[in-house]
């Protein structure tokens, strides 16, 4: 199992709502759009594909960051706009 932190940014209320199900299916410890999950690494690959094929790579952004003792690291390109910088998954 490994200790993974998963923000999102989603424009659409629609996306949220399902990505927001999706998330909390696999925690209970969450705050407004950030989710820190124990899962396998089939789980998270599952989910994953499950939440990049929902989001919008042009509207929407999404981090994977990995957490706990000897493991760090994050999945997703770096984007700026304005004061605003965010880790988007394509």
């Amino acid at each position: 199992m490994a200790r993974i932190l998963i923000g999102y940014d989603i424009a659409d209320n629609h996306r949220r709502r399902i990505a927001l199900r999706l998330l909390r299916a696999h925690t209970a410890c969450y705050q407004a759009s950030f989710f820190d999950c124990e899962m396998t690494p089939l789980q998270l690959n599952e989910l994953s594909q499950q939440l990049c094929t929902l989001l919008d790579p042009q509207e929407d952004g999404l981090i994977f960051a990995w957490l706990g003792p000897g493991q760090s690291g994050a999945v997703g390109q770096r984007w700026t706009e304005g004061e605003q910088s965010l880790f988007l998954i394509t």
